[in-house]
């Protein structure tokens, strides 16, 4: 009975102290997780690290488990800190190290973070580095890293605090290149036949053992209370004082811990409150809000007692809200752990606001999400910059298309006429009689005048396109189309045309008196020339308040708008064999309404009429 209580009381307290030891491997591991976590919510979305050193000092001023922070982009070592101590190890690529890379790789095909090590470091002594893979637009970018020295991790997990006259511990790790059981800690004999315990830590794949530095302590005690029967009552009266000091040390031992535990779990709290970004834990199945940071809540304009109240999709824009319950629901079922995605949510101001979300699982029960963690980070700037840097690339576009179709036009006009004044004058050299050199200076007199008549017509255009000064004036709509009608009585009262003018007295519009004359004038006119001879002249004006649209509809010859629908409001097109038909008016009108900031639309059949409608900006 008494070998066999020994026995079970070595064991438990072997069990308690190996129990403490990896507790607080596990808390250094958890606080490493916490820092490559917060470094990687450092890299923007163009994968370059914002305020790197400062974050960087702050987590090692607030976790002395951690010797040195690294951003490894694309395997490659970019970002230490501390800088001078480590500097050796800028530009090292760990995925091209037969030493690093097989750990590495583990780490990426896994998505979660591995340790690596211990291994010599190139910076000088022994240490294990812990990698968190970073994915930016679900590709892989790099990883975040920390490093802890080996003496770091043996004072952080308690070692040198147990009391190493019973028990020593001893850490092995299988060597990923020779598969082979390598030892770290200094007492390296051979300990397989004494009495030990064993625990794997799974982070780093790495196995913690207690052994007892006497097999056969039990048997001897036992040899000694038979040979000293007279010393067994001082012997049972030391085991039970010994019984009796053991849970007490083990006791303070948990409350030491546990004070450490309360301390960093103060310290990951600071990080989260004032992480530079919004964080939110979520219930994964009805999307309500289980705990936020400032910053989150400073992001969408609620308070936190407001947040933990609603769930996300309270405040995501309706139209992004389908893709991410999509999304939701492949992480809700297991199908992925985590996704990013662009998205807007709705401020309580009622403002949007862009941001980009990443998602990762939390917490999992039969391979079902429980909860979840969103990171957001605010780019409403970002996209006003982008769209308007598109808007600007439009108008650029938009001034180029119309500057080189301008420089056709030119080309076109300008060489015509000069080919006409090149032939004439060729025709002249060879003239004897007057009467024929009299008909070529005729000739010549019309070619000059078309030509005076094109460039007056491009000058018009060159002032409509470069005028930056337009005056603007509260116009009566409505008085403008009588004064045009009045202008053109003689035309319709030849025609015997009918002019509707149905505008309302009352509406007024912002635009350029010369402009709007024009406009009203080239139209209106224009439906008159080509009234349909076997059908009265009728001109209906209307005005649609909603759209702030002027609509001029005749029941004139109509226009072929499928073979000239391109060509419409060209300068010198025209559709038909009038010869007053210049070709000059649309273009123009057009010009004038672009100017204004308007645009118009044209429906027209053939033999039924032409509808031209003008939108007032």
């Amino acid at each position: 009975m008494r070998y066999e209580m020994v026995k079970e009381n070595e064991r438990r307290e072997m069990n308690n102290v190996l129990g403490v030891v990896r507790q607080n491997f596990e808390q250094v591991l958890k606080s490493s997780y916490t820092s490559a976590l917060t470094m990687a919510m450092t890299i923007n979305d163009d994968g370059k690290p914002e305020h790197f050193d400062k974050i960087a000092k702050q987590l090692l001023d607030n976790n002395p488990s951690i010797d040195v922070v690294q951003l490894v982009p694309d395997g490659v070592i970019k970002y230490v800190y501390p800088y001078e101590e480590n500097k050796a190890v800028i530009n090292y690529n760990i995925l091209s190290s037969p030493q690093n890379r097989f750990e590495a790789r583990k780490s990426i095909k896994s998505k979660l973070m591995f340790f690596a090590g211990p291994l010599k470091l190139k910076q000088g002594g022994i240490g294990v580095v812990g990698r968190l893979p970073v994915y930016k637009n679900n590709r892989f970018w790099g990883f975040s890293a920390v490093v802890i020295r080996l003496e770091t991790l043996i004072k952080e997990s308690g070692i040198n605090s147990i009391d190493n006259t019973k028990y020593y511990f001893q850490f092995s790790k299988i060597n990923p290149v020779s598969y082979k059981e390598e030892f770290f800690l200094p007492e390296k004999q051979e300990f397989k036949h004494k009495p030990l315990l064993k625990v794997t830590i799974p982070d780093g794949e790495w196995n913690l053992y207690l052994i007892s530095r006497n097999q056969n302590i039990v048997i001897k005690q036992l040899y000694t209370s038979v040979s000293l029967s007279l010393l067994l009552s001082i012997i049972i009266g030391l085991w039970v004082t010994t019984l009796i000091k053991k849970p007490a040390e083990l006791q303070k031992l948990i409350e030491v811990q546990t004070k450490k535990i309360i301390k960093r779990e103060a310290e990951f709290r600071a990080i989260f409150d004032q992480a530079p970004v919004g964080i939110a834990k979520l219930d994964t199945l009805t999307g309500k809000f289980i705990t936020v940071n400032k910053e989150y809540c400073k992001i969408v304009g609620y308070s936190l007692e407001e947040l933990l109240k609603t769930d996300f999709q309270s405040i995501t824009h309706e139209e992004d809200l389908q893709e991410d319950l999509d999304n939701m629901e492949q992480l809700r079922n297991g199908l992925i752990d985590d996704f990013s995605m662009e998205k807007r949510y709705i401020h309580k101001s009622g403002k949007i606001v862009w941001i980009n979300l990443i998602v990762a699982s939390l917490w999992k029960e039969a391979n079902k999400v429980l909860n979840h963690i969103a990171i957001v980070e605010d780019i409403t700037d970002k996209k006003r910059a982008e769209e308007e840097l598109k808007q600007s690339f439009e108008l650029v576009s938009e001034q180029n298309k119309r500057l080189l179709n301008f420089s056709y036009i030119v080309s076109h006009n300008l060489r015509s006429h000069t080919s006409n004044i090149e032939l004439i004058s060729g025709l002249m050299e060879g003239i004897k009689s007057q009467e024929e050199q009299a008909e070529m200076v005729h000739l010549l007199q019309k070619v000059s005048k078309s030509l005076d008549d094109t460039m007056r017509n491009l000058n018009e255009v060159v002032n409509i396109r470069t005028n930056l000064n337009i005056t603007i004036e509260r116009l009566n709509l409505h008085d403008y189309i009588e004064k045009s009608v009045a202008v053109l009585e003689k035309q319709i009262r030849d025609k015997k045309a009918d002019v509707q003018n149905l505008v309302p007295n009352h509406i007024n519009i912002d635009y350029n008196a010369a402009y709007l004359e024009s406009i009203l004038y080239n139209f209106i006119s224009n439906a008159i020339r080509y009234s349909n001879p076997k059908k009265k002249p009728l001109i209906v004006l209307q005005f649609d308040e909603e759209k702030k649209a002027l609509s001029i509809t005749d029941n004139g010859i109509g226009i072929d708008l499928k073979r000239n629908a391109e060509n419409l409001f060209g300068m010198y097109k025209t559709f038909n064999n009038n010869p007053d038909a210049k070709g000059i008016g649309l273009f123009i009108s057009k010009n004038q309404i672009d100017a204004m900031g308007g645009r118009i639309e044209t429906k027209s059949e053939i033999d039924e009429g032409t509808t031209f409608t003008i939108y007032f900006k």
